[in-house]
């Protein structure tokens, strides 16, 4: 296993602990504990609780899009590459047992829609809707393909289920693609 240094050590364990557990019931003393550094160490690190939590959001923005990236990457298709975008949603699911998108389980968390948080949020969502429309040439269809995959994580999240993103898959190959 690979030795890991402070700063990532904390940042795993937020990654952990924020998406299993919330962010607001994730306390600073229990991922200093889990991740066996100083106090002083974590605020070295991260001077705030919500500059962990803007890292913690960077990682998963990352780690989302290049995990939909590589998914898409095997098909040449534009159609082949949206049914993999949503197979990649199913993959994630089964990995991480329905605990939907981070980004929105952090949103709801939060007391109000601003600040530094609230834009991280807010960029990840531009940023998944601009990749659809880099993907798929005609705007509505980019828009509509964005807002199934936006509702799959969701429901999916909600129903602890793969069948609606199963559902969609079917619904593209015979209405909209």
């Amino acid at each position: 296993m690979k030795k890991t240094n402070p700063k990532e050590r904390i940042l795993q364990v937020a990654v952990k602990l924020f998406h299993e557990n919330g962010y607001n019931t994730t306390g600073i003393n229990t991922i200093i504990e889990q991740a066996k550094v100083a106090k002083a160490s974590f605020y070295d690190h991260y001077k705030t609780k919500e500059d962990l939590a803007i890292a913690y959001l960077h990682y998963r923005h990352t780690f989302g899009f290049d995990g939909l990236k590589k998914s898409i990457s095997k098909e040449l298709t534009v159609e082949e590459q949206i049914y993999a975008a949503f197979q990649y949603i199913i993959d994630m699911n089964l990995k991480e047992n329905y605990i939907g998108c981070a980004f929105l389980n952090l949103l709801a968390e939060l007391p109000l829609r601003q600040g530094k948080l609230y834009d991280e949020i807010y960029a990840h969502k531009v940023a998944l809707q601009h990749y659809f429309q880099n993907l798929i040439p005609n705007p509505s269809k980019a828009f509509l393909i964005y807002m199934l995959f936006e509702s799959c994580l969701t429901e999916s999240q909600v129903y602890q289920s793969n069948e609606c993103v199963e559902k969609t898959i079917l619904f593209l190959k015979s209405e909209i693609l």
